[in-house]
């Protein structure tokens, strides 16, 4: 009969710890995972604490990496313009100055290639209606977009010769008068008479 003698070869330190956590998450006490490992309860227990802990760091790491960071305060302001709020809406759900929510919505526009429509809308909100009335009439005429340049310079050039028609008017007019009055004027005994043809004299006129 041959008999046969099995040995258990020791762990080593790391092994041991690794061998407590796998016990420990296998729902062994400290009591039952003392005569496996062979380890005092005080050498378990830290095994077992630095382990949790370590656990619990890591939770913490990953929860605040996958929370969602708070927009800041002109990303808000974007986000409600992009949902079609209004600069005093703005203000108020933010609680931020008017000014602020202004200088937000001009940011806003220039993102997204409107700026140069809101600065031609602030400065010319008064003639828009003018503006659309003047975009019906080429669209009747089929007068395209190209050609409102010569249109604005035809106007131009008759605006120029209606002012320079009233102004020969009036010129026109004022001479007039003044012939009317020397005609009629006796103011002078003294009379304009064309020199005679024969004369060589440089004097257009003598009295």
């Amino acid at each position: 009969m041959i008999l046969r003698l099995e040995f258990s070869i020791p762990l080593n330190k790391f092994e041991k710890e690794k061998r407590v956590i796998e016990l420990h998450l296998g729902g062994k006490t400290i009591r039952q995972i003392a005569p496996e490992v062979k380890m005092s309860f005080r050498d378990i227990s830290k095994i077992i604490k630095d382990y949790d802990k370590k656990m619990r760091l890591d939770t913490n790491k990953g929860e605040k990496k996958n929370q969602t960071k708070k927009p800041s305060t002109s990303s808000q302001a974007f986000i409600l313009y992009q949902e079609g709020k209004q600069t005093d809406e703005v203000k108020v759900v933010l609680d931020i100055p008017f000014k602020l929510a202004l200088r937000y919505w001009k940011q806003y526009l220039k993102s997204i290639d409107m700026f140069e429509a809101f600065e031609f809308y602030q400065e010319n909100s008064y003639d828009i209606p003018t503006f659309l009335t003047i975009n019906n009439l080429l669209k009747i005429n089929n007068v395209y977009g190209k050609d409102i340049v010569n249109v604005l310079r035809t106007a131009s050039h008759v605006n120029t010769l209606n002012q320079t028609y009233y102004k020969l008017k009036t010129e026109i007019r004022s001479l007039e008068h003044k012939r009317m009055y020397y005609s009629n004027s006796n103011y002078s005994n003294y009379s304009l008479q064309p020199l005679p043809s024969n004369k060589t004299n440089y004097n257009y006129y003598h009295y």
